[in-house]
């Protein structure tokens, strides 16, 4: 079957059956002001199409919470993942080129064997750490079929010749998005997300994208240094994860 998008009068329903145990591709997103969807509503679209797919997993976002509903109530009294995270968009100057010297920058678009093997455990990044080696195979998997197909490209930054962390880019429609943003333990503190998010929306911008932007956590660290970059704050996604009932 593979990726299926449903729309609903609130959002849509999005599954794959070819990654069943990735979260973000079998899920349920509330794009549209919706006072009165309940759980009820959201469930009975959503719950269907992920044991289609074989999904172990409701993972639910609110893009749009401007207007609580029932839905969006109960999730946060018994929600997994309560925080939210900031939408931020690009507001600053379009960035100069990158000065010589480490963290050096280079865009991959086209990943060999090494690259996917640094890839898959830089994923522990992201906390995680703790699942299984196949929900890391399963991230990997999609995104070598679904968004490599689609340009997603990678930022690379090198200390001393070494893979040392890395922005991910995937640009759709004129909108530049940053999937990821990566620096290995080794080598944090040295300026290697700076460098790799500046050059991903200096070639994003410079390819003609309207607007660039990415997801934090708020609060974090993170949204300090993209607000340092030139980044703002415009609006926020609550997701909550648990694991489907059988």
């Amino acid at each position: 079957m593979g990726q299926t998008t449903t729309r609903t009068p609130w959002g849509a329903v999005a599954t794959d059956d070819r990654f069943p145990l990735v979260w973000d591709a079998n899920n349920a997103a509330v794009l549209e002001p919706a006072p009165g969807l309940t759980t009820s509503d959201l469930r009975g679209a959503l719950t269907p199409a992920l044991r289609r797919a074989g999904a172990l997993y409701e993972h639910v976002e609110f893009w749009e919470t401007g207007n609580d509903s029932p839905a969006l109530d109960e999730f946060r009294r018994v929600g997994q993942r309560p925080d939210p995270d900031v939408v931020m968009v690009f507001e600053g100057s379009k960035p100069a080129p990158s000065p010589t010297g480490d963290p050096a920058v280079e865009e991959l678009t086209e990943p060999d064997a090494s690259f996917w093997a640094w890839y898959r455990e830089s994923l522990r990044e992201f906390g995680t750490e703790l699942l299984s080696d196949d929900v890391l195979d399963q991230l990997v998997a999609r995104t070598r079929k679904v968004f490599l197909p689609c340009g997603l490209r990678w930022f690379v930054g090198r200390i001393d010749g070494q893979r040392a962390g890395y922005t991910s880019l995937l640009a759709l429609e004129g909108v530049g998005y940053l999937d990821n943003v990566v620096t290995m333990p080794s080598a944090r503190r040295r300026g290697v997300a700076t460098a790799t998010v500046t050059a991903a929306v200096r070639s994003s911008l410079g390819s003609g994208d309207r607007h660039v932007f990415l997801l934090a956590e708020r609060g974090g660290a993170p949204q300090n240094l993209y607000e340092r970059l030139g980044f703002r704050v415009r609006s926020q996604v609550e997701s909550y994860t648990r694991p489907l009932s059988p």
